[in-house]
């Protein structure tokens, strides 16, 4: 990469806080606590954050898009949220039984998502998937898992394979994919949107679920046909697997029914989070059809149900009064349907305006966004009406991304390592318009350096 020293240094010199922080923090962890928040030179530190907009602790201001990865469709903050789970703190937080208010967020999300005739609350949406499995696996007395490659559906042993190329090799520390000449995860990992593929797994009669991400990979950086999704709904019925749509990202944001309900495909299991609990920390679910679900109850005097096909469930903060106060508040907003449209038009509005910033400057990238989720590629790429991009090959420079993200903050622009973004209901014009606008001197400054 040619030299940046100008915006490097700028940025080091305008950010001095954080850059403290960092160092302090790498005395006691590794200095972040998710991957996908590394950045070169060092992590940002946030003060506050309000609405659309965040400072740092050096006081610089950003327009958000990070969002809480995603979880976020009303913004930071809003006064909805505040309320409710002001009002719950007050009352308590754990009450070491059930509480009516985890009754309510089951109904509405009954209500709202497809799927959903049970729910059974969990704290993340690697939870959700790692139930997702044992459910799957004890109702069809099955052991396989098959995915996608490049969809991801958190960090556990059985979904954490096929993430990261080369497809066919384990992550550390975790099991090795099943793949045709070697077998120990049990998890099949077959190529990305590979319809050939799909139907020769499934007809073995061996897999337990099909997880597919909703929208596609990574939220859609890869997408996903619509008609790949239906198929995969008429195979594993005929094939006797459980179809999982993961809408962890999707749920309630490509609509108050969730990817499920755009695409017309119900499945059997959904695991949800982020958006489902308002944006607070620790609620997520799964939901599904109900005879599928039922191999969670307990049945007194049923020794045998008990111990051999029921599957155990526990968790400290399942269900919590917290969560469930914010998770009603969010999901009775959801379901009136406007936040999702606003957000989307947004997000609409926002790629097309960074394309024309890319194209008057003649540089190979494109900007397209799955519902309200915005995504950013500079670099070369197949040619697509950036509605739905199934480039499964792109990749873009490490030096690259991490040059962009800091660019982009020089110019009051948080994405998520400066690649991918979640609109909210509450970005408003002038944010839509001095983002486009930031992005257009974030490449000219990119390109003067020789960074692109």
């Amino acid at each position: 990469m040619a030299t940046t020293t100008s915006s490097l240094d700028r940025f080091i010199a305008t950010h001095q806080k954080s850059k403290e922080l960092w160092e302090r923090s790498l005395k006691v962890s590794r200095g972040i606590h998710h991957d996908s928040r590394f950045s070169l030179p060092f992590a940002i530190y946030t003060a506050r954050a309000q609405g659309s907009r965040k400072w740092d602790v050096d006081g610089n201001e950003y327009i958000d898009y990070t969002m809480g990865h995603g979880s976020l469709i009303l913004g930071h903050a809003h006064p909805i949220l505040v309320e409710a789970v002001s009002q719950q703190v007050a009352k308590g937080t754990h009450y070491g039984t059930e509480n009516e208010l985890a009754i309510e967020w089951a109904e509405l999300i009954c209500q709202l998502i497809p799927a959903a005739q049970r729910v059974e609350f969990v704290l993340t949406g690697t939870e959700a998937n790692i139930m997702i499995a044992q459910l799957a696996r004890a109702y069809t007395g099955r052991n396989k898992i098959l995915k996608f490659a490049r969809q991801f559906f958190g960090w556990s042993d059985h979904l954490y394979v096929g993430y990261a190329a080369p497809y066919d090799k384990p992550l550390a520390g975790h099991l090795s994919p099943m793949t045709e000449d070697a077998v120990s995860g049990a998890t099949v990992v077959i190529p990305c949107n590979d319809e050939a593929a799909m139907e020769k797994a499934l007809a073995k009669r061996d897999i337990a679920a099909f997880f597919l991400e909703g929208g596609g990979a990574s939220g859609g950086t890869i997408g996903m046909p619509p008609e790949l999704v239906k198929k995969a709904r008429e195979l594993t019925q005929e094939y006797g697997t459980l179809l999982v749509i993961d809408e962890v990202i999707s749920g309630f944001r490509w609509s108050p029914g969730g990817y499920q309900a755009t695409v017309g495909v119900t499945p059997d299991l959904t695991p949800l989070g982020k958006i489902v609990s308002g944006g607070l920390g620790g609620g997520a679910a799964v939901c599904g059809r109900a005879e599928v679900m039922e191999l969670l109850k307990i049945k007194p005097g049923d020794a045998e149900w008990n111990r051999y096909r029921r599957v155990y469930h526990n968790g400290t903060w399942n269900a919590n009064p917290l969560n469930a106060a914010a998770g009603v508040a969010m999901l009775k907003v959801a379901a009136k349907g406007e936040v999702q449209k606003t957000a989307e038009a947004a997000a609409r509005k926002l790629a097309d305006g960074m394309n024309r910033k890319i194209e008057e400057r003649g540089i190979e990238g494109c900007v397209f966004n799955s519902s309200s989720v915005l995504h950013v590629h500079l670099g070369k790429c197949q040619r697509c009406d950036r509605s739905l991009c199934l480039d499964a090959t792109k990749i873009m420079s490490p030096d690259v991304v991490n040059a962009l993200n800091w660019y982009l903050l020089l110019h009051g622009v948080n994405l998520l390592r400066g690649t991918t973004g979640w609109v909210s209901a509450v970005h408003t014009e002038e944010d839509i318009s001095q983002t486009i606008e930031a992005f257009g001197a974030v490449l000219d400054d990119m390109v003067a350096d020789g960074v692109i």
